[in-house]
């Protein structure tokens, strides 16, 4: 959306819009400008891993994990559980099967998406308002 439509949409002049939007940006709050695509329109399979080790070990198994290029997304938990959001085109993401097979017999369980009952990449307002 043009920053013209939504100054527009919010009653306020494009020029605030943009200055606001430029703060946002040096301040590292947005990080970049991009098309959001959604795996699942595109025919790709969304799978979630859940891979338990010791918390010693998460940060050197998370960052292995994060390199392959099906891996979406890498989160740690208290404790050392990793939490892996990976696409595939099938129910078994190829990339994280040669990655999981050298994590030492760790547990994983994954996780394939059966169906997408909401994807939303927005920040509810009312979490906005109470950081401004």
């Amino acid at each position: 959306m043009s920053l013209r439509k939504l100054g527009s949409m919010l009653n306020v002049p494009h020029t605030t819009v943009f200055s606001r939007v430029n703060k946002l940006v040096d301040k590292g709050i947005i990080k970049k400008f991009s098309a959001v695509l959604h795996p699942h329109e595109l025919g790709f399979k969304i799978n979630f891993v859940f891979i338990d080790t010791p918390v010693g070990e998460a940060d050197g198994v998370a960052a292995k994990v994060a390199e392959c290029e099906d891996v979406m997304k890498v989160f740690k938990s208290p404790g050392g559980k990793i939490i892996v959001k990976a696409i595939s085109e099938n129910d078994n993401p190829d990339c994280l099967s040669g990655i999981l097979s050298t994590l030492d017999g760790y547990p994983v369980t994954i996780y394939p998406v059966e169906e997408v009952v909401k994807y939303d990449h927005r920040i509810n307002d009312e979490f906005i308002k109470k950081i401004e």
